[in-house]
């Protein structure tokens, strides 16, 4: 090959370089541009999540009875939502003790006694710190031996197969102190109270929306002589396990932007104060 050829397939693989490296630098530009875009947007999305917040926290001082802010259009393409749940409308599986834990499980798998005896006991193995078996129970080195940190953790205890973990998230939950909200709870939840029977869990469902219950005084005072003796008979466990107003709540409140799938997201848990409520606890996404 002469020296002209050389010459000319050098300036052809020179070319080749060029193009293959005006490619790179398109693409890492491209891709630099569309990850400073994401994060303008994701900014976007923080600001419309902080301005729920306060949206919310203002609406809550107005109508303590609120419990969602559907997709508010803040302007400029940017929009947000919250919910807010009463963790005492659920009962918290970290500390309930086993009878109630029997009683929830039995109402939402309506499976026979033994099966649901094997699926607390295996629930209770898997979150007491030991390493003891329970009878109908498992042990093993995936246990967590601790508190769950979500109700949907239940999947991975012996037993629980996603459509009843689906099922008791209805009823479970992680947060909250563990009271019952009397005038809140569905009334499988009601159930599970020392004292509470058929005619109170009835009365409690009939006059929450109007004529909430202040106190478990004034709830005896509503009930026949029977279901009251039944009541008192378990008063000072009834007091202990319930509570007429919320002690706590959980928003979720999310900030996004139009036409982007990017949110932002923040679960906080509230305290009802006079007028207001007071964040104790920020877990951002």
């Amino acid at each position: 090959m002469t020296n002209r050829g050389f010459a000319l397939l050098a300036v052809l693989w020179l070319v080749a370089a060029l193009t293959v490296l005006g490619g790179l630098a398109v693409g890492v530009a491209r891709t630099g541009s569309q990850t400073t875009r994401n994060r303008i947007l994701l900014t976007r999305a923080g600001w419309a999540r902080e301005a729920c917040l306060e949206i919310l926290l203002a609406r809550y001082g107005q109508d303590p009875t609120i419990r969602h802010l559907d997709s508010v259009d803040l302007g400029r393409g940017t929009w947000c939502g919250a919910s807010v749940e009463d963790p005492g409308t659920k009962v918290n599986l970290n500390v309930a003790d086993r009878e109630a834990l029997v009683a929830v499980i039995a109402a939402a798998s309506h499976r026979p006694a033994v099966v649901v005896d094997s699926l607390v006991d295996a629930l209770l193995d898997w979150r007491d710190a030991d390493t003891v078996t329970r009878p109908l129970g498992f042990e093993s080195a995936a246990n967590r031996n601790g508190p769950l940190a979500d109700v949907r953790e239940l999947r991975y205890v012996r037993g629980f197969d996603d459509s009843l973990v689906a099922r008791l998230s209805a009823l479970l939950t992680t947060r909250g102190a563990g009271a019952i909200n009397v005038n809140a709870a569905p009334p499988g939840v009601l159930a599970i109270l020392p004292g509470i029977g058929n005619e109170a869990i009835e009365l409690l469902m009939t006059r929450r929306a109007s004529r909430p219950i202040p106190n478990a005084d004034f709830l005896a005072g509503l009930l026949s002589s029977g279901a009251r003796a039944t009541l008192l008979a378990s008063y000072q466990e009834f007091v202990r396990a319930a509570v007429f107003t919320p002690p706590q709540l959980v928003a979720v409140v999310t900030g996004g932007v139009r036409g982007t799938p990017i949110a932002a997201r923040v679960m906080l848990t509230l305290v009802p104060v006079p007028g207001r409520l007071a964040v104790i606890r920020r877990e951002t996404e």
